[in-house]
């Protein structure tokens, strides 16, 4: 009797350990966070570029094929190029909305909501599209409030297309005085500035409306950059190109935050690893690839180059200088810690520069 009793003590004792080891196993699963559960993901990729663009073949292809591998095939992407999910003005809000899981646009396209990004547009401050890449990310990585603008996105890589120049047809363009009267293409409400400073009048034009427009005179010139005259075939309308460096054109892409929420945390880790800086001077290499095949396209078909160095700059920077005194203005009124932004931003400049050299 005394042995059963024993007995029954110990197999009571068992059952309590594995009882309260399942409970401990239920209690781990029931707090377990959501996100270290790794899901097959595909994600839903808009951005306003056609296929064909090296954006998709080279940049989007390339982060595809290393998220696909990665994660063991758990991440795959899906492309709808050209607009095919909305207009290039609303793939920022695809993103928020989730309508898209990343989205790719110019913020041109969404005048007013990122004021502190427009440094990229002033003049002068982007010698290629890789730098003014480096320039945005570094900004955007050492400045909250410009974090801020994107709190409602996972913004993966932020880059820039390379400077604008101005090309045209029959006017040749030396020095301001050229550009008075003239009706100039403009890409953006920052461009617009600098076209009126130089006393020529503004035209909004899509790309895809230029050539036929410098072909017809609807135009006298068009600010855009090397790589259209390549890409857009600009080079058989153009006679002229003026080389200043005038302005950048900076792009996103961004992740909607919800897509990444459900990410697993290794997952996250590993998409991680594959954006930012990096990335974002690749993508802006596309561009300067381009716009070395673009030049050297027009040079080869008779286009004339200005190129304004030196004392031929001088002119042109003091037209274009109270620009830059009224963005830093607008945006220290706004709260913003502008010249801060400003002078980091030509610090940035001349350290690029100098590592070039």
């Amino acid at each position: 009797m005394q042995f059963s009793f024993i007995r029954n003590i110990v197999l009571l004792i068992v059952l309590l350990f594995f009882v309260l080891a399942l409970a401990s196993c239920d209690s781990t699963l029931a707090f377990k966070p959501e996100n270290s559960v790794e899901e097959n993901h595909n994600l839903i990729v808009s951005h306003f570029q056609p296929g064909n663009h090296p954006i998709q073949t080279k940049i989007f292809n390339g982060l595809a094929s290393d998220l696909h591998e990665q994660t063991d095939g758990r991440i795959t992407m899906e492309f709808y190029p050209s607009n095919t999910l909305g207009d290039a003005g609303s793939q920022y809000d695809m993103a928020v909305t989730r309508e898209a899981d990343i989205a790719l646009s110019v913020y041109g396209y969404s005048p007013g909501r990122f004021p502190l990004v427009t440094i990229m547009e002033l003049p002068f401050l982007a010698e290629s599209a890789e730098h003014a890449s480096e320039i945005l990310m570094t900004l955007y990585e050492e400045f909250p409030e410009m974090q801020e603008e994107h709190a409602d996105t996972y913004p993966l890589f932020l880059f820039s297309a390379e400077p604008a120049q101005i090309i045209s047809k029959d006017f040749k363009i030396e020095t301001p005085d050229d550009m008075k009267g003239l009706r100039v293409r403009s890409p953006s409400p920052m461009a617009n500035k600098i076209i009126e400073a130089l006393g020529a009048t503004p035209i909004s034009m899509p790309m895809g409306d230029v050539y036929e427009s410098l072909e017809r005179g609807v135009i006298d010139a068009a600010v855009v950059p090397f790589e259209t005259l390549y890409n857009y075939s600009f080079h058989e309308v153009t006679n002229y190109i003026t080389i200043g460096d005038f302005s950048a054109t900076p792009f996103f892409s961004v992740m909607s935050q919800k897509t990444y929420d459900n990410f697993s945390e290794g997952d996250q880790q590993i998409l991680d690893n594959l954006i930012g800086k990096e990335l974002a001077k690749k993508a802006g290499s596309v561009y300067d690839v381009d716009g070395k095949i673009g030049l050297e396209t027009a040079i080869e078909s008779g286009a004339e180059v200005i190129e304004l160095e030196g004392d031929a700059l001088i002119p042109w920077q003091e037209a274009l200088e109270p620009m830059v005194d009224e963005w830093i203005k607008e945006r220290t009124e706004e709260g913003y810690p502008a010249q801060e932004i400003y002078d980091r931003a030509m610090e940035l400049k001349e350290e690029l520069s100098e590592r070039e050299e």
